[in-house]
């Protein structure tokens, strides 16, 4: 274990994770899981480090639960096959990544993969066809849409259905053995207000577990019937079973965000991740202060612009003063100015002086640094995390 260092001696800008705020926020969503009766399928992709992807499943009150996780790529699948065996790969798949993917599935107990398209079942088929190393089912889920219009074959549509008779029944059996089904409410973000996510919530359960209800009227097996977004995630109904649905698989919640608080999902207290900048310069004239870290550290996403009474533009707050923002983000700098005008107090940030900020999302900004600095609760530095990086 390294020794402590104090955040003021950091090279900026940097990321810090706070270590009791990211277990915290994991212990609660398993709580939030068990109450429900479903399990937690935990995406990767925010924080992308074996290290809290541990964290999301320590003090997991439902022993039985098969450790599961999902990651974006095919180098995050590579990269946590060390430590998790069961991975979903959850974005449908393209011809020139099946070799890749299939080899991760030889090395582990099962590297899920996601269609919703005929063409990723076609292209699967062939590689089995005509690769002698073919030795093992491919371990699948239909991804489908539930609203967001984003990826996903419509559970409405009988093709869909075909899709899965054909894997299960039909012509193409033997190559595949069907997980369930998964849906994914990206729309979620695009809500104004709690209750309007409680709402989306139960819709997002009532369309994917009807759906998966369908296929066992059917005669089809579906093992895993798989919903969420954190924002969804956040909200879910007391009565969750009662929709078919076996499973979450939020991600963000691991660090939370701008975003996530200004949604109504979290609070301040729960954002797991803070940017460390440094005051470059100050100009009391115009009320401002600029930073040394740009879009290349905070992003470029300007959050939740579609609600109401957000001051915009606005791509992170000042975490100790929530009346700072960051008004503009150029490559390497940006401005911070009050969001209500009133005056800064210029006393307390000098040139030199560090500040810490709240991002507007948390999964951009953490994929801009190739390490994370992690608080202990004495807001002391006591680790070095290390993401996987690109693709």
């Amino acid at each position: 274990m390294q020794k402590d260092i104090k955040i003021e001696d950091l090279t900026t800008p940097c990321v810090l994770v706070l270590d009791p705020v990211v277990r915290n926020n994991c212990i609660k969503m398993n709580e939030r899981a068990h109450s429900l009766g479903v399990d937690v399928r935990a995406h990767m992709k925010t924080h992308k480090t074996v290290e809290i992807g541990k964290y999301q499943f320590e003090k997991n009150q439902n022993k039985d639960q098969v450790i599961k996780i999902i990651v974006s790529t095919l180098s995050e699948a590579r990269f946590f096959s060390k430590d998790f065996s069961n991975i979903l790969y959850a974005t449908p798949i393209s011809p020139n990544k099946v070799d890749e993917a299939y080899q991760i599935h030889l090395d582990i107990e099962r590297l899920n993969i996601m269609f919703d398209n005929i063409e990723h079942v076609n292209s699967m088929v062939e590689f089995s066809k005509t690769n002698p190393k073919y030795s093992k089912r491919w371990s699948v889920f239909l991804k489908i849409d539930c609203g967001y219009h984003r990826a996903g074959a419509s559970p409405e549509l009988q093709s869909t259905t075909d899709l899965v008779h054909l894997i299960t029944k039909g012509e193409f059996k033997d190559y595949f053995d069907f997980q369930g089904i998964y849906s994914h409410s990206g729309h979620s973000y695009k809500c104004n207000t709690p209750e309007e996510i409680k709402e989306l919530a139960k819709e997002e359960a009532r369309v994917t577990g009807d759906y998966g209800k369908k296929l066992k009227s059917l005669g089809y097996h579906v093992e895993n019937v798989s919903i969420g977004s954190t924002p969804v995630c956040s909200h879910l109904p007391d009565d969750l079973t009662s929709y078919g649905v076996t499973e979450i698989h939020p991600g963000n919640y691991t660090f939370y965000d701008l975003m996530q608080m200004e949604l109504g999902n979290c609070s301040i207290d729960d954002v797991g991740v803070h940017v460390l900048a440094t005051i470059v310069s100050v100009y009391p004239e115009r009320n401002e202060i600029l930073i040394d870290a740009g879009s290349l550290a905070l992003s470029s996403d300007p959050g939740c612009t579609h609600l109401k009474n957000r001051n915009s533009p606005n791509f992170g707050i000042v975490y100790d003063d929530t009346n700072l923002r960051i008004v503009a983000a150029s490559q390497e700098v940006s401005k911070v100015q009050s969001s209500n005008g009133s005056p800064i107090d210029f006393s307390k940030y000098k040139i030199g002086s560090k500040i810490r900020i709240i991002p507007n999302h948390s999964c951009l900004t953490a994929a801009m640094f190739s390490n994370y600095h992690v608080i202990n609760k004495d807001n002391n530095i006591f680790k070095t995390f290390k993401p996987n990086k690109y693709w």
